[in-house]
């Protein structure tokens, strides 16, 4: 069993970002849950199923934020994991023309930082990118894992999402990044 779930790590997370925090849920979830771990492998298999994308994470960890830390921390101390509404908006502002869509996540019912199941995620260009457990299922997959979609919200209506996400991609702000 440990060889199979660290062959799954090693598909879906790069080398240098193995030992981050942000990536313990799903390392807890692949060595507790074997319906999970089978489901997660299955997609790999399929390619249904890939890690988080390295392009959009270092988007992110160039974002400006109202916080006196830089984004890598948040992923570095896992404080990604039970702020999934947050990340997802934090994310949604490295992308153009998403969707944040909130709804359960079956595996995660039970858990401690989401004892019901209840999930946000964002869906992007026929994918959805997961917050949580740090990876990408194409749309049409998601049901195979367990996500019920129950709301869809389109931040690009609001004028103040609009204004957060001109923010937290300007780079006359830090030149330090």
């Amino acid at each position: 069993m440990e060889q199979e779930i660290n062959g799954i790590l090693k598909f879906l997370i790069d080398d240098d970002l193995i030992s981050f925090k942000c990536f313990d849920l799903l390392k807890q979830k692949l060595k507790e849950d074997s319906s999970f771990r089978e489901r997660i492998k299955q997609g790999i298999q399929s390619g249904a199923i890939t890690g988080f994308p390295r392009d959009l994470f270092d988007r992110v960890c160039k974002q400006n934020i109202r916080a006196p830390f830089e984004p890598i921390q948040i992923f570095i101390d896992g404080a990604n994991i039970g702020n999934c509404t947050g990340m997802s908006k934090m994310i949604s502002y490295s992308l153009d023309y998403c969707n944040i869509c909130g709804g359960t996540l079956k595996p995660l019912i039970g858990t401690k930082n989401s004892p019901d199941g209840r999930h946000t995620w964002i869906l992007y260009d026929g994918y959805v990118i997961d917050p949580s457990l740090m990876i990408q299922i194409k749309e049409e997959s998601i049901n195979d894992l367990g996500y019920v979609e129950e709301n869809r919200y389109n931040p690009n209506k609001d004028h103040i999402y609009q204004a957060a996400k001109e923010y937290a991609n300007d780079n006359n702000i830090n030149k330090s990044k």
